[in-house]
């Protein structure tokens, strides 16, 4: 049996450490404890106004991605993102 969902996926927080996971591995050069605490603030940013959370990790991992962008950072293409 599983567990019941919540926030539109079983557990955010593995979700969340995933989406760390894969913003370290587009932005090596960012600290993963910045990663870290961007992921879970703009989560939690992005929950308190949300009527609907089956979206909230994509959208928060977007808004980091879009952030780090801004301010200059390199991304770094994954081989699957290759062309």
């Amino acid at each position: 049996m599983t567990e019941p969902a919540t926030d539109g996926v079983v557990d955010p927080e593995t979700a969340l450490r995933r989406e760390v996971d894969t913003l370290a591995q587009r932005f090596p050069d960012v600290d993963r404890a910045e990663l870290d605490e961007r992921v879970h603030a703009t989560y939690r940013r992005l929950k308190e106004d949300a009527t609907v959370d089956a979206h909230l990790v994509a959208m928060t991992e977007g808004q980091v991605t879009e952030e780090l962008r801004e301010r200059g950072e390199t991304v770094h293409v994954r081989g699957s993102d290759a062309g």
